[in-house]
């Protein structure tokens, strides 16, 4: 009998059952609902007050959890909001059997004082009566002209389990955590609404509105008010959408139900929705285990992304021409359905039991359908680019970038650096059970997630839960393995020591040890060994082979490494045309053929090959990253030659610096530069970005050939160049110290300065604000003047295809940001060694902008004015300028340029 009381101490789980009715009204966006909850206490404890979230509270003012977390991230969207546009729920009574009970609202939970204890085995019933004004959508709840999105909406008790009440607010990061029961729910809404919710239709006329619908696109006339109601079972949560424009489309598979729910603007992007959730469900039933609800709704969603709830899933992308993006969030949705929605884990503080099995089946779906090499890309032009590539990019960047936290670090601590959170609950976790599956065979893991999800459906199941599963059906004591990758940031790193004759040594030079499996190929053929990560040091001796010939660490590549590169003996390098991705384990070196033709050169042949350990800038870490190339004018007879190389020595977190040198001779001009280029910040976060460069730079000017004289002084100009930019949110400021002197070599003396602040403004109109100044002490060549118009030298890829003489030069019809950057006086050659100006630009974002510049500058020793208007097309990095007014002789002419 006692071990029995113990199982019933160890296994308990609380349950809850709701009776809910709303009515929705559309014109002041609200509901006015009525709740009964009732509570059952399967716990061995006496329960004095129930806790209950009241999630909708977060978008009560700036001064929420909520709030104050999506400032910290950035985020101003829900900050700058009207108070109309805002959100919350007032809880207006809370009875039980007649009586009125006190309760206490902290934000986003309510503690509701109970008359009398509920003992273990018995329930208490609650009806509470409740108003939500429903905000415009910022973060899942909400409104978008007459679309609506009611999730996280009612009174949900926080989960009461051995380790007490988990009452977590809501999050800006973060989901959530519910105690499975019953739903019984009725809403009233407008007669024309079309709804998918949470559970199973039970009003026969609502039936029938569907059928019709779905059968011949036919609404019918249910009245300017109706009411449907929905039931389910063994869920924790219950959403709903309602939308009037909504069509509906049903199909079957394993006797589910699929619905797809989509408007008619998003029809034809919409039309392989159900393809893919009947992809998804096939392989999902059949890896995990058998989808236990009836139905299950697909729902074209307001913000882009997805998210998921029982029997229910919204998707704000399409599909589109071009990636397999609308699909990969389809299927990660519906993932959600078994690893959340019947596992009901902790989704703050252990978000990897959801996530990071979603994103598992993600990576396996889209390979057992695609192949292993599959692709986010449609196109055949378009390298492949793997759901498993995707993830092992997320991992590096934030290892390499130190920026990792451990997996089980609750969700809500990821504030700071949201990419975190993506590798520790999506990524991280997704590689890990890749990890497993190629270590203990997919046969022995598919009967693990079998079990897992066979033994907690419809529980909370836990880390330790899936760990004692893995463990008990592989047979391996695995605790050690998963400690060291779910709790540490610590990582495994084995590499070839040496290989000499016939013997080969592997060593660990991470700070964990991990399993892995070896290739090892000689003169005898080839053989694959397993490391079993006890011991840093392995060493293998074959002492029948002469000669080893190759060596692959992890061959079938499923091991979680943070470097790869040195995996393989000899090493791997891969060469091939530029078209590629970076690679994680192969040195690579991209080659590609040039073809040009201009006025001055004629046709120009030329060659550029490039090399590196992946690719490195700023917050990516590569190494020895270089390029030459060569091409010829067969007119000009101009042999072009330029080179560079780069490489961190300096990586870590917040704090990048690297080694940078480049060379060339285009158009007649002789170009060596040496120095360093230093990154300060965190990437992918709000917090201010520094970029510091320090270059010793040559520039000797040969012939005029090849450059607009009236720009350009023969000569050489020796120079110490100094930028800094600074960014932070909309703010970009930056400060360029250039001094060059004959002391050095120099043919000029001079001191320049140059300051620039861009802002974005959004008070009504997106408006990009620009300000400019800049000042020359000394005498400088003609090339290094203020130019009003824009920059002069080109970077390298525009040097490509565009020179700096003719037509098509960056003082003619190409215009090159920088300097002034008064658009109307393209064409006009006018420099200055002192300018101040303002940079306008609006409405922003738009394709098609107006701009207007207005600047003082200093002419022979004169101060003049200067002023234009015009307008702009954008698309991308290229820009069709036409000014309409400059302040100059013949105002009216328009001066037009090309932007890069």
């Amino acid at each position: 009998m006692s071990y029995c009381f113990l199982f019933f101490l160890l296994t308990w789980q609380q349950h809850v059952s709701y009776k809910i009715t709303a009515n929705l009204n559309i014109h002041e966006h609200f509901l006015e609902t009525t709740e009964y909850l009732t509570y059952y206490n399967n716990s061995p404890y006496l329960l004095e007050t129930l806790y209950i979230h009241l999630y909708a509270n977060a978008y009560r003012d700036n001064n929420t959890i909520f709030a104050k977390e999506t400032k910290e991230m950035g985020d101003y969207r829900f900050l700058r909001a009207k108070k109309s546009s805002r959100g919350y729920i007032d809880i207006l009574d809370v009875t039980s059997n007649g009586d009125s009970l006190k309760f206490i609202i902290n934000e986003t939970v309510m503690a509701v004082l109970l008359n009398s204890p509920v003992k273990p085995s018995d329930s208490v019933t609650l009806t509470i009566v409740f108003f939500l004004k429903i905000p415009k959508i910022f973060s899942r709840l909400g409104y978008q002209g007459n679309h609506y999105e009611i999730v996280q909406w009612y009174p949900k008790p926080c989960v009461f389990d051995e380790l007490g009440w988990h009452k977590d607010p809501y999050h800006a990061i973060g989901e959530f955590y519910g105690e499975f029961g019953n739903f019984d729910v009725t809403i009233t809404l407008p007669g024309n609404y079309i709804m998918a919710a949470t559970g199973e239709r039970v009003e026969a006329k609502d039936i029938e509105f569907m059928d019709s619908l779905i059968i011949s696109n036919k609404k019918i006339d249910m009245g300017e008010r109706r009411t449907v109601r929905f039931v389910a079972e063994n869920i924790h949560d219950f959403a709903w959408v309602c939308n009037p424009d909504f069509f509906v489309s049903r199909t079957n598979i394993d006797n589910l139900n699929i619905y797809t729910f989509y408007t008619k603007k998003d029809a034809k992007k919409w039309k392989k929705a159900g393809e893919y959730s009947v992809d998804a469900v096939k392989r999902y039933n059949k890896w995990c285990g058998t989808y236990p609800y009836k139905s299950l709704s697909i729902v074209d969603g307001y913000f882009r992304g997805g998210m998921e709830y029982p029997n229910l899933v919204i998707i704000g992308n399409d599909e589109d021409f071009l990636t397999r993006s609308f699909e990969a969030v389809i299927i990660h949705e519906i993932g959600h359905q078994w690893f959340y929605g019947i596992l009901g884990s902790n989704e703050i503080d252990e978000a990897w039991l959801d996530e990071g099995f979603t994103t598992y089946t993600e990576i396996r779906y889209f390979e057992d359908k695609y192949g292993r090499e599959n692709s986010l890309f449609k196109s055949l032009f378009i390298p492949p680019l793997t759901r498993r590539y995707y993830h092992r990019l997320i991992y590096y960047l934030t290892w390499t970038n130190q920026i990792e936290k451990a997996i089980l670090t609750p969700s809500y601590e990821f504030i700071d650096a949201p990419v975190s959170y993506l590798n520790a609950a999506y990524s991280k976790p997704g590689l890990i059970l890749c990890y497993l599956d190629g270590l203990l065979g997919r046969e022995v893991f598919d009967r693990i997630l079998k079990e897992y999800f066979g033994r907690y459906q419809f529980q909370h199941p836990k880390t330790d839960d899936f760990i004692n599963v893995c463990e008990e059906i592989s047979g391996k004591y695995l605790k050690p393995f998963f400690d060291n990758l779910l709790k540490t940031t610590g990582y495994s790193d084995w590499r070839i020591k040496g290989c000499e004759r016939n013997i080969v040594q592997l060593e660990n030079i991470g700070n964990i040890l991990l399993p892995v499996d070896v290739c090892i190929e000689t003169d005898n053929g080839g053989q694959v060994f397993r490391v079993d990560g006890k011991e840093p040091l392995v060493t293998f001796n074959l002492p029948e082979a002469k000669k080893i010939k190759k060596v692959i660490i992890d061959p079938y590549g499923y091991s979680l490494e943070a470097n790869y590169w040195n995996n393989y003996y000899p090493r791997r390098i891969d060469i091939k045309p530029i078209l590629s991705w970076p690679s994680f384990d192969a040195y690579q070196i991209f080659y590609a053929p040039y073809l040009w033709y201009s006025s001055e050169d004629g046709i120009t042949p030329g060659f550029f090959i490039i090399g590196g350990e992946f690719v490195d800038f700023d917050f990516v870490r590569g190494r020895h990253q270089w390029l030459t190339g060569y091409n010829y004018g067969l007119k000009s007879k101009m042999h072009c030659y330029n080179f560079s190389y780069q490489t961190p020595v300096i990586f870590k977190r917040g704090w990048r610096t690297r080694l940078n040198f480049k060379g060339s001779n285009a158009n007649h001009e002789d170009i060596f530069c040496f120095g360093y280029i230093t990154n300060f910040g965190i990437p992918f976060t709000p917090k201010p970005h520094i970029g510091i460069k320090n270059m010793f730079s040559y520039y000797k000017l040969n012939s005029y050939q090849s450059v607009d004289s009236i720009d350009w002084s023969i000569g050489r100009d020796v120079v110490l160049e100094n930028f800094l930019n600074f960014n932070y949110l909309n703010w970009r400021i930056g400060l360029k110290f250039s001094v060059a002197h004959s002391i050095v070599g120099s043919d000029w003396d001079y001191i320049k300065i140059n300051f620039e602040i861009k802002k974005k403004i959004g008070i009504l109109i997106p408006i990009n604000a620009r300000i400019f100044g800049g000042r020359i002490i000394g005498t400088a060549p003609r090339q290094d003047q203020i130019f009003l118009s824009g920059a002069l030298r080109i970077n390298l890829l525009a040097d490509l295809f565009f020179s700096q003489k003719g037509n098509f030069s960056p003082q003619e019809h190409i215009h090159i940001s920088g300097d002034g950057n008064m658009l109307g006086y393209q064409t006009t050659h006018i420099m200055t060694n002192e300018i101040y100006c303002i940079n306008l630009e609006l409405p922003a974002r738009f394709p098609i902008r107006i701009f207007g510049d207005f600047s003082y500058y200093v002419d022979a020793g004169d101060w003049k004015p200067a002023f234009d208007i015009g307008a702009k097309l954008v698309l991308g990095p290229l820009s069709f300028n036409a000014p309409i007014y400059t302040k100059i002789e013949n105002p009216w002419k328009i001066r037009w340029s090309i932007g890069l």
